[in-house]
């Protein structure tokens, strides 16, 4: 329901960066994930810019241009 997604939100305020590390973190952990990009952008409604984080960690042989988790399916 909107009205508990909103108000859980509003109890416990993330900035994006550490929406971005606790994502990777849980990437990284992944036993298929062999790299991933994630980005976070908030869009300010009480400021005049955005928020914006990013964290790649993509493997040597994957292409950095891949915004994809990389799944081992081996």
């Amino acid at each position: 329901d909107e009205k508990y997604v909103t108000e859980t939100a509003f109890a416990a305020p993330t900035f994006v960066e550490d929406v971005v590390r606790n994502a990777a973190s849980r990437l990284k952990a992944h036993p298929k994930v062999r790299g991933f990009r994630v980005e976070v952008e908030s869009f300010e409604s009480i400021h005049n810019h955005s928020a914006y984080a990013c964290i790649d960690q993509m493997d040597a042989d994957q292409h950095l241009l891949d915004a994809g988790p990389v799944l081992d399916t081996m």
